[in-house]
């Protein structure tokens, strides 16, 4: 319509007409334009906002995983503290009770770290739309520095697998059974582990005593859980240091938001 009009007022010659319907053209493309720029700069906010929350909620996840890390790890910790001091005794003194904190000693968490979300930003290369150069530098740095200290959380000791191969094998089977940690679902899908703390085991008096004897007299035993303390020392702090990172992100990425 705007056209046919610009055709008539040119074929008689009035420009002035012609330049107000011009400038009405420019003045709709423009608005048009900008109208545009505006949906896509609140759909570029709103998926940023939407990617933020995704890694808040990873984060959430990960320093729950922690908590239950830290637990875990205590546990083995006081039990693998039992057995080092059991093994200044005689082996005649021990009974059931050294071969389950024995065996406790030796259990192992897999390392896992929930960064699905992260990864998928850095996938679809929508990183740069999270926030200024800070908070990308924050979000990059503990996903890095989480791996970097997760690698202590992947090292298994030596006396896991010495314990094991030491230990008869239907002595560990029936620890399993009747003392092995529960692991059960929040609705969330997160793992809640249940530890048996103080749980005990019945054997019969002469498969106790040599079971008890074969671990007992293990060489280099008392070295080997004193090097997993340590290394259980060293796992208790990297869940301290990824839990407190996670919940400093945590508040950065909530308050880009808000």
């Amino acid at each position: 319509m705007v056209i046919r009009r610009i055709r008539e007022h040119v074929a008689t010659h009035n420009w002035f007409a012609v330049a107000v319907d011009l400038g009405i053209v420019v003045i709709g493309v423009f608005i048009g334009m900008q109208v545009n720029n505006w949906n896509n700069d609140r759909l570029s906010r709103d998926q940023a906002r939407e990617e933020r929350a995704m890694l808040i909620d990873d984060l959430q996840a990960n320093q729950q995983n922690m908590v239950v890390r830290t637990r875990y790890y205590a546990w083995v910790h006081l039990e693998a503290e039992k057995t080092l001091a059991a093994l200044d005794r005689p082996s005649s003194d021990l009974g059931d009770e050294f071969l389950v904190d024995s065996y406790q000693s030796s259990q192992i968490l897999p390392w896992s770290l929930k960064r699905n979300s992260y990864d998928q930003i850095l996938s679809l290369g929508g990183i740069a739309a999270l926030g200024d150069t800070a908070l990308r530098d924050k979000i990059t740095n503990y996903y890095v520095g989480a791996d970097v200290t997760g690698q202590n959380l992947v090292s298994v000791s030596p006396y896991h697998e010495i314990l094991r191969r030491r230990m008869p094998y239907a002595v560990q089977r029936l620890i399993r059974t009747d003392c092995g940690e529960r692991i059960t679902e929040d609705s969330r899908g997160q793992a809640v582990m249940v530890l048996p703390i103080g749980c005990r085991i019945t054997l019969d008096p002469a498969t106790s005593k040599e079971a008890v004897r074969q671990v007992h007299d293990t060489p280099g035993l008392s070295f080997d859980l004193n090097r997993l303390l340590v290394d259980l020392d060293q796992k208790l702090v990297s869940t301290t240091v990824i839990s407190r990172r996670a919940a400093k992100l945590e508040a950065a990425l909530k308050l880009e938001s808000h």
